[in-house]
């Protein structure tokens, strides 16, 4: 990854954006100490748009007031809130891993799922974080900040490839020492991880995140939602009312003491609730040791790492080409001492060149001594070897090199110890003067002759008739393109191929967008990071199944620029089965003009319903191709041969 490919916000160095949300987004970054020691972190900031609204700000405000007090192995540490460009933001632990919602996702893809000892691991130490934040001492005051979380899911729950359980985002969380309580009827959380009360729009306790657990340990367990339909009002009425099915009936593989654990997670009444997170921490630290003695968190960590093995290996490589990556210097550039001092002409006030800059035009010349060049001009009547010596705080570095045969070997390097209270003698002056001279002399005639250059070069392109060798023209015919009455328009195409290259990521909803810039197919799906040129447009579009097309510009106008595309989900869609016969290897598939990928047997793609869709197969290794079209209508489930010809 290049330098360019970074952003520097502050004294931190923005590598990958992790997440994006309605009011901010998350950035793996990095923090460079002494002595290039490097600590990654994760830095949430608010996005632009919002940095001047003050609900948004003061809402980011409460939750680096409330985090930053949090200190425990189960929840994500807040190590520095601030404000840069306009910005807010927060620096966290980052959390080499996945949320337990993407893990979820994942293990659908391959039929897998969390064992009982697993899901009863993660759920006590969820719990022990719970707990520590509900029993949280304000530092300066020592009161109880009674903190509430308020959207205990299993997006806000962090586990790492090493079997680590943190809950992350206290961004809707609730303590009493905010400056406005929550108003009553003010819903906020995820719909199906709400308490009744907090469905109610009652005021709300920490038994409410140990419902919202319940709800996330029942899902866990039945590798199903709980409260689910079509609308949110449905939801919140099937909260209400709180009906929660048999543990045991969906999976009869549960122990009587985990659905009673379960089941008084998920009480409606709160007086029959568990009352303390570190109530329903103990049975579930019971259950676990009583039911499975063997199990230990290094198993965990094996499943997590087995299971993620790609993403893991992915991310341990990343993490090492991040750390190759500098921020940018605040100190000087230091002075490469071995090569003679170059000195800069400055025009001077007449319009000739002046002298370099830091020298008069006296007959003394004021050396300083820690720049100064000599000259041994006895070596030099001598035949002996030529001694360069620059002299720094009392050190003088020679580099000695052979003129004769009996003289010094090549390359010897010596430090001597040398008075600087003797002043250079006239004969030395009036040297070091006639090599300014010279020096001052030789970039003047480069100058001109860079300029004479440039002048022909440019009358030239002005007038074709005064190139050499070429006789001069009395018209242009008319097939032949006329010379341009401005000068800069012959060079735009240059200006073009030279504006500097911008590093572009591309993100899309949903992911995994197939992505073709100026109408080539990158081959890549986003998020997908890249370089385009500053300033210059390209066409953009973005494929994904069951999406209509995205088609749009883009125009990095900064470096480590981003564009998020939104695609519109199709209104009807249908399923259709393709079996491609006599394919080859690594067949190309467009479905209705969008290319995607061949999936494996028994695997359906979602199409437009309701209109013709043309499916075409080629393979461009064998040239051989097939093409047909189908109507599929509402859900249903159809299925398409197509033999390569």
């Amino acid at each position: 990854m290049s330098q360019s490919a970074v952003e520097h916000f502050g004294k931190y160095i923005l590598l990958e954006r992790l997440a994006a949300g309605g009011m901010a987004e998350v950035y793996l970054s990095k923090s460079t100490g002494a002595v290039g020691v490097n600590k990654f972190v994760a830095i949430k900031r608010i996005l632009p748009q919002y940095s001047d609204h003050p609900e948004f700000i003061d809402m980011f405000k409460e939750e680096a007031k409330i985090a930053v007090n949090l200190n425990h192995g189960n929840v994500v540490s807040i190590y520095d809130f601030g404000v840069e460009r306009s910005q807010f933001f927060l620096v966290m632990e980052y959390v080499e891993g996945r949320n337990l919602r993407q893990i979820l996702n994942e293990l659908k893809k391959t039929n897998e799922q969390f064992t009982i000892e697993q899901i009863a691991y993660m759920m006590k130490e969820v719990a022990a974080g719970l707990d520590h934040a509900h029993r949280l001492l304000d530092g300066t005051t020592g009161k109880p900040l009674n903190i509430v979380h308020r959207d205990m899911s299993p997006q806000n729950i962090m586990v790492s490839f090493e079997g680590e359980v943190k809950i992350i985002d206290f961004g809707i969380a609730k303590a009493e020492t905010q400056l406005e309580a929550t108003k009553a009827g003010t819903l906020k959380g995820k719909y199906g991880y709400m308490s009744p009360e907090q469905a109610d729009g009652q005021n709300i306790d920490p038994r409410t995140d140990v419902f919202s657990l319940g709800i996330v340990i029942w899902e866990l367990i039945a590798n199903d939602r709980l409260f689910t339909s079509n609308s949110e009002a449905a939801i919140l009425r099937k909260i209400r009312d709180c009906q929660i099915p048999s543990i045991r009936k969906i999976n009869p593989s549960v122990s009587p003491e985990l659905e009673r654990i379960v089941n008084k997670a998920l009480a409606k009444d709160r007086s029959l609730r568990y009352q303390t997170a570190a109530a329903l921490h103990r049975d579930l630290n019971r259950f676990l040791n009583t039911q499975y003695p063997e199990f230990s968190p290094h198993d965990f960590s094996v499943f997590m790492k087995n299971a993620f093995a790609g993403p893991y290996l992915d991310q341990k490589r990343k993490l090492v080409e991040f750390a190759k990556i500098q921020g940018l210097s605040t100190k000087a550039p230091v002075e490469d001492k071995t090569m003679v001092t170059q000195f800069e002409s400055r025009p001077s006030k007449n319009g000739g060149f002046a002298l370099p800059q830091g020298f008069d035009a006296d007959d003394s010349l004021p050396f300083d001594t820690a720049t100064d060049i000599r000259v041994n001009l006895e070596g030099i009547k001598n035949g002996a070897s030529v001694v360069r010596t620059k002299t720094l705080t009392g050190i003088t570095n020679s580099h000695t090199k052979t003129k004769t045969a009996h003289s010094t070997p090549t390359g010897v390097y010596s430090q001597s110890r040398v008075s600087i209270n003797r002043g250079p003698s006239a004969l030395e002056r009036a040297a070091s003067f006639a090599m300014r001279t010279v020096m001052i002399l030789i970039a003047g005639i480069g100058l001109w002759w860079g300029y004479d250059k440039y002048f022909e070069k440019f009358t030239m392109s002005r007038d074709p008739s005064s190139r050499v060798g070429m006789a001069p023209t009395a018209a242009v015919p008319v097939t032949q393109k006329p010379p341009m009455e401005n000068p800069t328009e012959e060079h735009s195409a240059d200006l073009v191929s030279e504006a500097p290259l911008y590093a572009v990521t591309i993100y899309s909803q949903p992911e995994r967008a197939r992505i073709f810039i100026d109408g080539e197919d990158t081959g890549e799906v986003t998020p997908f990071r890249t370089t385009l040129k500053a300033n210059i447009s390209v066409s953009l579009r973005l494929y994904a199944e069951g999406y209509e097309p995205f088609t749009g510009t883009l125009s990095p106008t900064y470096d480590a620029y981003t564009f998020t595309g939104s695609m519109s989900r199709l209104k009807s869609i249908g399923y259709l089965y393709i079996r491609v016969l006599n394919g080859g290897a690594n067949p190309e598939l467009l479905v209705g003009g969008s290319p995607l990928q061949i999936k494996r047997d028994n695997e359906y793609y979602a199409i437009q319903a309701g209109v013709p869709v043309t499916i075409q197969v080629h393979n461009k290794t064998t040239g051989l191709k097939a093409e047909a079209t189908v109507n599929v209508t509402a859900n249903q489930k159809k299925t398409l041969e197509l033999l390569l010809k």
